[in-house]
């Protein structure tokens, strides 16, 4: 059968149902008994044993067993979430033993929705759960990397495979340009929290709010989505010590196949160039590239009883990179308390953690001295690494040339973090069904920086430099709710709650930096050292946002058959306007269960089916702060005509605007929940649409009459709309062999309305400026926001050959044909978007030992600019750096243009990769020592990817405005293979 909540012999306890009185008379007796699973026949703990129509009762112990004091005559219910409740008439047995049956359609699925829970099948808005069983593992760098392709809609992407960077994180595409555009992460219930700070191994799961009648309830927050992370906590009566050990190899999964030392020869020789042969064969890329290595070490301990229960846990894990240079190491421990008291009428609650991060850096954003990648992707092969006597060989080819070992080895870029999260929640039993809470949150993030360039470092000489620098970021929560849950007539299900929310957000920083050390050894640790600090060397900021909410949801339904829910938030926020401090985020939501109607009872094959159907306001205040009010900042020492001598002065940042407001989202979604076969297959169709207004944004605005360039406004429409598929389907499922596929599919059809009062004159907002060797001027884009088209679309000259002197061609905006890029007539090229993409999940258990799983995730439809090749085809590069092969074709064509942009750049990049796959192998002990399991598991992550793009790799991230342009500065994406080792105890 199908058991999808289940904790491995851990408790899911139902709390409030203890033994409240014995129900003794002349006829009482003490019934005893075990309750199991009808599907295999393992107890079941936490199950409710009592005595219908009285307040006696009890729960089953860890291993399934109960005792209870009847009567003859009394009815015996039992009842257990997920399982058909059954019931006995009791006669003269004193021993009962149950077998519940699991129920159909996933009942047994609770889902984390905002400030509270609530059954699978009651649900009314888009929420999807990933439990820990079903993640992605094996050599992760960051927790929601482990959700990738697990749930239609959410676009989980990252460019390249830095250990030090993050993942972009999309629901349902972008609901705005210039904020930011992540979901609001919430974990263990404190909005605002960086997932970072949690080890895989701690999440129990994770919960996706989809739509705005879901994300409404966090108000000014919840426009983007949000993602609910519930670690795990301790059980009752049941003490265990869980050890998790990886090691994983990661190498470059794909390289730039840019000429090798005997392709330029053979070019020198041709063209007659020979002088330019530095005399060596060297693979840049194997020079900077390595084989990285991670290590992750986990220990967990948990257990307790019916009044208190403790989970806790460290976690060490070093990544190094596989660029030279690159690395991170972070320490997570954890804490998660709880204990009940006063009758059992409190629950208190507490969850600390703190993390430790040291990052190690390289520069590869750009195209100068320091930028890795760029210097060893152009530096020419026949050039060696060392000079005889080992120094670093230098030499001046073109400007900016420099040996990246040099640069790898020499300069220091450094962070040191640490991370504090504390959480206490008391709940407070007042009456039968009422309920009090009191939330609170805080966390601390500091981080220290450190820079330090010796003066040796380039072939040219230079001054030196050195930087530290100190950030703090802290945020505090106070959250009180009442929540009311009451069955009437028991038909009438009625659970409401109302609430009040502070949060407020404190940062400061400063940085200080000097050149021409004394000495090449001091490094950044001695600033009083540098020789040369001027004016603008020493700075330092503060800053504060509060946001303060009102919030109620109430939640009805009759025979859980048809549902009713609405909800409404009320914000304030400082970063708005005088004029517009607060907004109001209602909800309002329906359901239908039709499979329980007669008129579908003669449908045998259908087990549920259930209507769904929602609307509600989110917003957004993801703009700074401050952002409303006129901020004065320094703009440098002038001279004074009085006295001659230099004085600051001060400029306006930005403009002010008492009229700044929410960015809000209104969003309707219509679904189904479905499931047939016994539930062998079940699964939900979605359709949403959501509009988004008054968009904030940074906005040109000409000076005079405006005293600054910037004006933070609201300005222009998003409109998103889309289809979503979820399938699970049950392949085998037999006592020996179980094979359990999940699949995905979703569509998000993105169109920029209308850009408002701040368009631009020409109807374009340009963006996606390329820099680099050989670009100048500013008509250098290649994306634009554009009514009627997506965020991020490709806005292009045409590209129509070259003319009798090597020049680019392009169509005219009068006609005709232009070698001026500044005269081209641009069109819409290309999306990076995806038309479709879709995640197939798949888990199979031979018995109950060997596992296979395995997951594949595709985008297809999207498109990439090819920038590297835009740069890196030049055949003017063949004069003493390296190229692409594509510019010796060019130079055959007679090409005299530089790198410049077109539409020939822009590829088809749809794929389909084998994101994870990893077979497992449980080691169970026959006998009943202290040795409960060893599970070993072997696993790759991106084993391979099918795709028609050209570059290195097809998936770019797609987050901001500017996207899905693959320069050359993206740090390669890897191909991992790891081992693992878990026990538990």
């Amino acid at each position: 059968m199908i058991k999808l909540f289940r904790f491995n012999k851990v408790v899911f306890v139902l709390t409030g149902l203890l033994l409240m009185a014995s129900h003794m008379s002349a006829q009482e007796m003490t019934i005893t008994g075990i309750i199991t699973d009808a599907s295999d026949g393992e107890p079941l703990p936490g199950v409710t044993v009592a005595i219908k129509n009285t307040t006696s009762g009890t729960i089953t112990m860890i291993d399934g067993t109960y005792n209870i004091n009847a009567n003859k005559g009394d009815i015996l219910f039992y009842s257990f979430i997920g399982y058909t409740t059954q019931e006995v008439t009791l006669e003269d047995q004193t021993t009962i033993n149950i077998a519940l049956e699991s129920e159909v359609i996933g009942m047994d699925e609770v889902v984390i929705i905002g400030y509270g829970v609530q059954r699978k099948e009651d649900k009314t808005g888009a929420v999807a759960q990933v439990t820990s069983e079903e993640l992605v593992r094996g050599a992760i760098q960051d927790p929601v990397q482990s959700i990738q392709g697990k749930t239609a809609g959410v676009s989980v992407t990252k460019t390249g495979g830095d250990p030090n960077g993050g993942f972009s994180v999309k629901i349902r595409g972008a609901s705005g340009f210039d904020s930011n555009t992540q979901p609001l992460y919430v974990i263990d219930g404190v909005p605002g929290v960086d997932p970072t700070t949690v080890a895989p191994e701690d999440i129990e799961t994770f919960n996706v709010l989809k739509d705005a009648a879901s994300t409404a309830i966090y108000g000014s927050q919840g426009a983007n989505g949000v993602v609910i992370i519930t670690t795990k906590r301790g059980s009752i009566d049941n003490s265990t010590v869980n050890v998790n050990m990886s090691w994983s190899m990661d190498n470059v999964a794909n390289r730039l196949d840019m000429l090798s030392a005997t392709e330029m020869r053979s070019h020198y020789v041709s063209t007659g160039q020979e002088s330019l042969d530095g005399g060596a064969s060297t693979d840049w890329q194997d020079e900077i590239f390595r084989t990285g290595m991670t290590h992750n070490y986990n220990v967990n301990f948990s257990g307790g009883n019916d009044k208190s229960t403790y989970y806790a846990s460290l976690t060490n894990t070093n990544w190094e990179g596989v660029m030279k240079g690159t690395g991170k190491e972070r320490t997570i421990g954890k804490v998660n308390l709880m204990h009940k008291g006063l009758e059992d009428k409190l629950t208190l609650s507490a969850s600390l953690s703190m993390t430790i991060e040291s990052n190690d850096y390289e520069s590869y954003d750009g195209y100068d001295k320091d930028d890795i990648l760029y210097q060893a992707y152009s530096r020419n092969p026949t050039d060696p690494v060392y000079n005889e006597d080992g120094s670093y060989y230098q030499t001046d080819r073109e400007f900016n040339y420099e040996n990246p070992l040099s640069v790898i080895d020499n300069i220091d870029n450094l962070r040191d973090a640490k991370r504090y999260f504390g959480n206490f929640k008391a709940d407070y039993d007042f009456a039968e069904g009422l309920k009090g809470s009191v939330n609170l949150g805080y966390t601390r993030d500091d981080s220290e920086s450190t820079y330090f360039r010796p003066m040796d470092v380039y072939s040219q000489p230079n001054d030196g430099y050195a930087r530290k620098g100190y950030d703090n970021t802290s945020k505090s929560l106070i959250e009180a709710t009442l929540n009311y849950v009451k069955t009437f007539n028991a038909d009438h299900n009625l659970n409401a709650i109302g609430g009040y929310s502070w949060q407020e957000t404190n940062y400061n920083g400063f940085y200080a930096q000097g050149s021409n050390p004394a000495s090449p050894h001091m490094g950044a640790d001695n600033l009083g050292g540098m020789q040369l600090v001027n004016y603008g060397d020493v700075g330092s900021w503060r800053g504060m946002s509060r946001l303060i909410g009102y919030f109620g949801r109430a939640q009805y339904n009759y025979k859980h058959k048809y549902y009713l829910s609405a909800s409404v938030r009320a914000d304030g926020s400082t970063k708005f306007g005088e004029n517009n401090r607060w907004g109001v985020f209602p909800t309002l939501a329906g359901g239908w269960t039709l499979s329980q109607e007669e008129f579908m009872q003669t449908i045998d094959w259908l087990d549920n089916l259930k209507l769904r159907v929602s609307y509600g306001v989110s917003g957004n205040q993801n703009i700074g702060e401050y952002r409303s009010q006129i901020l004065y900042q320094t703009d440098g020492l002038v001279t004074n005509p009085e006295t001659g001598l230099p004085v600051l002065s001060f400029r306006p940042a930005w403009n002010s605007n008492p009229d700044l407001k929410w960015e809000t989202t209104a969003e309707t979604n219509v679904g189904f929940d479905f499931a047939m076969f016994n539930s062998r297959l079940s699964g939900s169709f979605e359709y949403y649409y959501k509009k988004t207004t008054d968009l904030l944004g940074a906005y040109q605005v000409p000076v005079p009459p405006n005293l600054a360039q910037t004006t933070f406004a609201n300005s222009g429409e998003l409109q998103n709309s889309g289809v979503e598929l979820n399938l699970q389907y049950f392949i085998i499922d037999t006592k020996d062999f179980q094979w359990k596929t999940n699949f995905n599919v979703s569509h998000n059809k993105q169109v920029m309305l209308e850009l408002g009062e701040y368009a631009p004159d020409d109807g374009i907002r340009k963006e996606g400026f390329l820099s680099g060797r050989g670009l100048i001027g500013n008509n250098n884009y290649v994306t634009g926001v554009i009514v009627d088209e997506a965020l991020g679309s490709f806005y292009l000259p045409e590209y129509r050959g070259l003319n009798d002197e090597g020049k680019f061609l392009y169509t005219s905006s009068t006609g005709g044909v232009t070698s001026e890029l500044s005269d081209a007539q641009r069109y819409v090229a290309g999306s990076p978007l995806p038309d479709v993409e879709f995640g197939w999940s798949n888990s199979l258990t031979y018995r109950k030992n060997w596992t296979l799983d395995f997951t594949f995730r595709s985008m297809i439809g999207n498109e990439v600019y090819n920038a590297t090749t835009m740069f890196f085809d030049d055949p003017s590069l063949l004069g003493g750096l390296n190229a692409l092969p594509e510019a010796k074709d060019w130079a055959q064509l007679g090409r005299t243009t530089g790198p410049a942009v077109a539409d020939i750049y822009v590829e088809d990049a749809s794929f389909i990769r084998l994101d994870y796959l990893a077979l497992g192998y449980n080691l169970r002990p026959k006998n009943d020592g202290w040795l409960e399991n060893v599970r070993f598991t072997l696993s790759g992550n991106n084993l391979f990817v099918v795709t028609g793009y050209s570059g290195v790799d097809p998936e770019a991230s797609l987050d901001g405005v500017a996207f899905g342009i693959d320069q050359y500065n993206v740090y390669p994406k890897t191909r991992s293979f790891a081992f693992g080792v878990s026990a538990t105890f």
